[in-house]
């Protein structure tokens, strides 16, 4: 492999911040051009993994894939569209209760893969941690304010991957559409939770896992709609002999991609002056022989996700999380026996999952021709790109970038905060400029004309310490006077800052999908695609 210098421009995604608006780059309309561009990318590609060329490797993943994807989606609904493994348009995110912004991206993915006959395949990233268990949603209190109310769908549990997380609290789970109902009745009489829920149930009893039963629910809510896509979780993905062979390509030269990985990371945060060691993703660890690879590890016995470290062991790898679990692996970069090795190695107890990066290069250069990004993935697999062209020494395929902003129904923005300003600048008249308010409290009149006598005859530069000294005892006088203005505004300004305050929670974009009715949100998002 060798190492591709190119001079890397960040492009910046903004969030579309007005109700219906969108965020789609490049547009649509170029999609089927950019598929193509990058596919041409990818059959000039002269890599290989575990010996087996880039080319094969995929069309094997591309036909695992597409096979687990129409197998796994056709448990809970029907699938209609096209079945192209050689032409695969794919989106991802993880199975949660996400707002429009990220549900726009698979009406795209529907609308765009049947204009220029691709396989639509949804990755459900459940190697994700599980969050809250919770959402939050609009309400109001007993006083009539508006305010948020987290409505739990199960109980605080542990920090496990989705993939490991069983639903632990049935009725809490059961019982969510009508919680979330009640909650969001002051401003939504008929959100889309109960059609949601309906199907989230069913998955419940078939799967009883977090993640499958919220992933499920959406994408058979959005076969009910009339979206055409495949659905297929990423630790699916992680088990097949093509992904194994792709982690033997990675571990097999591990310290240049460490060294990549890392270089690239510096790189990003220089240009973006990030100074947090965390964003937008830690470096590689390094300690004596050990090289932190960007992979988790957890299993059944051991949920919790670990970080997990190779070392070279009189030639073989051996994969460990520094604790428990110790494997090894033959050095024999160029065998697909070693892919067949590592696909053995893991179980129920031992899955190697790929972190946010790897996830992603491996489902754009091997598993599909076009990757729709959200916003935050879009700038963050810019770093992904750097890597891609340090490491393999090719031009990594483009992707697409996607979000919108659809408010709740009769929500508004707060306004451009000119109230605010203009109280907190009479707050600040009240001491520095009192005369200003002669009309709304009696001052002394021969304060009022000391004042604007020294303001008359202000001195030069140099002889104005005594005069300044005399105009602040005078304008303190007439400000002293004051303290009844300045509390009616206080609690003027209080009470516009509370307002505002609790129309910025009713038209937050971050709300739920399932908060909206059907029949207001699905033709805003169509719309948008339009």
């Amino acid at each position: 492999m060798k190492t591709l210098e190119v001079p890397t421009l960040f492009h910046d995604y903004p969030v579309p911040r007005t109700d219906k608006s969108a965020l789609i780059d490049p547009p649509l309309s170029a999609a089927g051009d950019l598929l193509q561009r990058n596919r041409q990318r990818s059959e000039a590609g002269d890599l290989s993994f575990a010996g087996i060329s880039f080319r094969e490797l995929r069309r094997r993943a591309r036909a695992d894939v597409l096979q687990a994807a129409m197998h796994y989606t056709s448990r809970y609904r029907d699938y209609s569209g096209p079945a192209d493994p050689n032409k695969i348009v794919m989106a991802g995110h993880q199975p949660q209760l996400f707002h429009p912004g990220v549900w726009f991206k698979n009406f795209a993915l529907s609308k765009l893969t049947q204009a220029i006959g691709a396989t639509p395949i949804n990755l459900v990233v459940d190697n994700d941690l599980r969050g809250s268990g919770s959402i939050r949603v609009p309400t109001r209190s007993k006083g009539g304010a508006i305010q948020a109310s987290a409505v739990a769908y199960d109980d605080p549990g542990l920090s496990v991957p989705l993939e490991q997380h069983r639903i632990g609290n049935r009725a809490l789970f059961d019982s969510f559409d009508q919680r979330v109902a009640s909650t969001v009745a002051p401003f939504v009489s008929d959100p889309c939770v109960f059609e949601l829920w309906g199907h989230a149930r069913a998955a419940a009893d078939r799967c009883e896992n977090t993640g499958c039963a919220l992933a499920s629910a959406r994408h058979a809510l959005e076969g009910s709609l009339g979206l055409q896509t495949l659905e297929l979780p990423l630790s699916v993905v992680c088990r097949t002999p093509a992904f194994a062979a792709f982690l033997v390509g990675l571990i097999s030269d591990l310290p240049r991609l460490h060294d990549c990985y890392n270089a690239s990371v510096l790189e990003y945060r220089q240009a973006h002056g990030i100074r947090s060691s965390a964003h937008p993703v830690p470096l590689l660890g390094a300690e004596d022989e050990w090289l932190e690879a960007p992979l988790w590890m957890y299993g059944d016995d051991q949920p919790e996700r670990r970080a997990v470290w190779v070392r070279a062991v009189g030639g073989q790898w051996e994969i460990s999380d520094r604790d428990q679990v110790h494997v090894r692996l033959d050095d024999r970069p160029d065998d697909p026996r070693s892919a067949e090795q590592l696909f053995a190695l893991q179980s129920s107890n031992l899955k190697l999952r790929p972190r946010a990066l790897i996830t992603t290069m491996y489902s754009r250069l091997i598993l599909s021709d076009l990757f729709l990004h959200g916003i935050g993935g879009g700038k963050y697999d810019q770093l992904g790109d750097m890597i891609v062209r340090h490491f393999f020494g090719i031009e990594p395929p483009r992707f697409m970038v996607l979000s919108a902003t659809a408010l709740l129904p009769g929500a508004t923005v707060p306004g451009d905060g000119a109230a605010v300003r203009q109280l907190r600048k009479q707050l600040r008249d009240t001491r520095f400029n009192p005369q200003r308010f002669a009309d709304r409290v009696a001052l002394p009149a021969e304060c009022l004309q000391e004042r604007a006598d020294l303001l008359n005859r202000i001195p030069p530069q140099g002889h104005k310490w005594t005069w300044h000294r005399q105009l602040e005892a005078v304008t303190e006088r007439l400000a002293s006077r004051l303290e009844p203005v300045r509390q009616e505004i206080r609690e003027r300004l209080a009470e516009v800052l509370d307002a505002d305050r609790q129309q910025q929670i009713l038209a937050s974009r971050d709300h739920p999908f399932c908060l909206y009715p059907l029949d207001y949100l699905t033709p805003v998002l169509e719309q948008m695609l339009d």
